[in-house]
C-alpha cells in the first residue's frame, strides 16, 4: 500500500468529522451524566469514612481515607479526566479534520478514566476493600502518609490472620526498603517500628512467633541495626547517627521481648525457639569463621535471658519448654563448657551467675521459685539441693565471718531434688521392684553429686582450693548453735559439702 493510498484513507475517515458540530453537546452530556453518578457516590463514601472517624472504634479509617482519596477515586485523576472531557469542547469549532480526531481520542480517554473511577467506587461499596488497601500500600512511598497509614492499621484489633499476614509482608518490605537508605529514612523507620511495637499486643502470637515471615525478619533487622550502630561507636562525628540507630535498636529489643514473653506463656514456645536458635546458629557461625568476638550474640542473649528468667517458672508449659524447646547445648554442663565451639553454654552461665548473685543478695521472698526451678533445669546434671547450697555459699554477702553470715541468712531455694519416675518389671515381686528402684535412684543421686562437685570446682576453682576448703572446715566447726536449730542444720550441711569437696579436690590434684 502506497503512502498516497494511506493518506486518502485517513482523509476519507476524518472528513465527516468536519460536519459533527453537535458533538460537543453530546460529549458534554455524557460527561455530566458520569459526574452525576460519581459525585453522589463519592460523597456517600467520604461521609461514611468521616462518620467512622468520630466513633471510638476507628478501624482502618485513616488508611481508608487515604486509599479513597489517592486510589479509589484519585482526586488528581478526576481533575485530569474533567479537563480531558470538557477542554476540547471549547476549541471544537476551530479544530478541523485530524485535529478533531485527536480531540475525540483525548475525550474518550477522559470518559474511560471516569468510568474506571465509578467502577472502583462500586467495588469499594460492595466490600472489596482489602484489595484496594493492599494495592495502595504497595505503591505508597510518601513518608508523612506512611506514618499515618501504618498506625491506622496496627491500631485495629482481631484482624483476619490472612489479611494480617499480608499487611505484615507489605510492612516488612517497606522497612527493608527504608533501611537500604538509612540517612534519608532513619527517622521514619524509627516511627514505623515504634508504632508497630505500641500496638504489638493486638497482633496474633501465631503471626509473631510461628509464621516464617515475622520473627526471622525482626531478628534480621536486629542484627543489621546492631551492626550499623556499632560502626558509629568509633566515629566521633557520627553522634546523631549513633543516637538514631540506638533508638531503633531499643525498639527492636522491646519487640523481641514481647514476642518471647508471650511465646513462653502460650503454646508458641517451640516456634519461637526454632526461629531464635536458627538465628543464633547463623551468626554464631559467622563470628567463629571471621574470628570476631561474640559481642552481638552476648547482647542478644542478654535480652533473651532477661525475659526467660522472669517468665519460665511461671509458664504453664515450663516442663515442656525445658524438655522439648530449650536446646540441650545451651544448658550448662561440664561437657558443654569445655567444648570450645559452644559459646552459648558459656554465655548462659555468665547470664545465670549475674542474675543469681542479685537474687541471692536481695532475698525478696522466703522461697525463690524462679531461682529454684531455673537452677535445677538449666544445670541438668547437678544434684539440685547440693548445687543450691554451693551457689548460696559462693554469692552470699559476708562481713568479718563469712561462714557465720552464710549460715545465719535465709536460704531461699534448693529445698527439693529432681522428680524421678521408674517402671518396675511385672515379673518381679513388689519388694524386688522397690529394691531395684531404690538402687537406680541412689545411683542417679551419686552420679549427680559427682557432677555437682566437678562443675563447682570447674567454675569456682579458687574458692574451692585445698587451702581454702581446710580453712572453711575449721571456721564452720568453730561456730556454735543450739542442737536441732535451723542454724545448726545449715552448719552441718555446709560442713559436709566442704569435706566432700576437699575429698574430691584431693583425688584430682594428687
Amino acid at each position: 500500500m502506497t503512502v498516497d493510498r494511506i493518506y486518502d484513507l485517513i482523509i476519507h475517515f476524518i472528513k465527516p468529522l468536519d460536519e459533527l458540530n453537535n458533538l460537543p453537546t453530546i460529549i458534554q452530556g455524557i460527561g455530566i451524566a458520569l459526574l452525576t453518578v460519581l459525585i453522589p457516590l463519592a460523597i456517600a463514601v467520604l461521609a461514611d469514612i468521616y462518620q467512622k472517624r468520630r466513633e471510638e472504634k476507628r478501624e482502618f479509617t485513616d488508611l481508608d481515607l487515604h486509599v479513597i482519596l489517592d486510589s479509589v477515586f484519585n482526586i488528581r485523576l478526576i481533575i485530569l479526566s474533567v479537563f480531558l472531557i470538557f477542554l476540547p469542547n471549547f476549541f471544537w469549532d476551530i479544530l478541523t479534520g485530524l485535529d478533531r480526531l485527536i480531540a475525540i481520542n483525548i475525550i474518550f480517554i477522559g470518559i474511560l478514566l471516569v468510568i474506571n473511577i465509578v467502577t472502583n467506587i462500586y467495588y469499594w461499596i460492595k466490600g472489596n476493600v482489602f484489595d484496594f488497601r493492599f494495592s495502595y500500600l504497595r505503591k505508597l512511598n510518601r513518608y508523612n502518609d506512611l506514618e499515618i497509614v501504618w498506625r491506622s492499621i496496627w491500631q485495629v484489633k482481631n484482624i483476619n490472620i490472612q489479611n494480617e499476614q499480608k499487611f505484615c509482608k507489605l510492612f516488612f518490605l517497606k522497612i527493608d526498603q527504608l533501611l537500604e537508605s538509612p540517612k534519608k529514612s532513619i527517622k521514619i523507620t524509627s516511627k514505623l517500628l515504634n508504632d508497630f511495637y505500641n500496638f504489638i499486643n493486638e497482633r496474633s502470637i501465631i503471626l509473631l512467633a510461628e509464621l516464617e515471615i515475622t520473627l526471622p525478619k525482626i531478628l534480621e533487622w536486629h542484627f543489621k541495626i546492631w551492626q550499623r550502630k556499632h560502626t558509629y561507636f568509633i566515629k566521633k562525628d557520627k553522634v546523631k547517627e549513633l543516637g538514631s540507630f540506638s533508638q531503633i535498636s531499643r525498639i527492636l529489643d522491646f519487640i523481641l521481648t514481647n514476642i518471647e514473653e508471650r511465646s513462653l506463656k502460650g503454646i508458641e514456645a517451640f516456634s519461637f525457639f526454632n526461629h531464635f536458635k536458627r538465628h543464633v546458629e547463623n551468626y554464631k557461625k559467622e563470628f567463629i569463621e571471621s574470628g570476631k568476638k561474640h559481642y552481638y550474640i552476648s547482647s542478644l542473649f542478654n535480652i533473651f535471658y532477661q525475659v526467660f528468667f522472669k517468665n519460665i517458672a511461671k509458664s504453664s508449659e515450663s516442663n515442656a519448654i525445658w524438655e522439648n524447646c530449650f536446646p540441650k547445648e545451651w544448658k550448662i554442663t561440664k561437657k558443654n563448657l569445655e567444648n570450645k565451639e559452644n559459646i552459648i553454654s558459656k554465655i548462659s552461665l555468665n547470664k545465670f551467675l549475674q542474675w543469681t548473685q542479685v537474687r541471692i543478695w536481695k532475698i525478696e521472698e522466703n522461697f525463690d521459685r524462679d531461682l529454684d526451678d531455673i537452677s535445677r533445669d538449666l544445670f541438668p546434671e547437678v544434684e539440685p539441693i547440693l548445687w543450691a547450697m554451693i551457689l548460696i555459699f559462693i554469692f552470699s554477702p559476708y562481713g568479718d565471718n563469712r561462714m557465720k553470715s552464710v549460715i545465719e541468712r535465709s536460704w531461699t531455694f534448693g529445698f527439693m531434688g529432681r522428680f524421678r519416675t521408674y517402671s518396675g518389671d511385672v515379673a518381679n515381686s513388689k519388694e524386688e521392684s522397690r529394691r531395684k528402684m531404690d538402687e537406680a535412684m541412689q545411683s542417679e543421686v551419686e552420679e549427680e553429686t559427682k557432677s555437682t562437685f566437678e562443675l563447682a570446682y570447674l567454675l569456682f576453682k579458687k574458692e574451692f582450693s585445698k587451702k581454702n576448703l581446710e580453712k572453711y572446715i575449721k571456721e564452720v566447726r568453730n561456730l556454735k548453735y543450739p542442737e536441732e536449730s535451723n542454724e545448726e542444720n545449715k552448719k552441718l550441711k555446709l560442713l559436709n559439702i566442704f569435706k566432700e569437696m576437699l575429698s574430691y579436690v584431693s583425688k584430682i590434684t594428687n
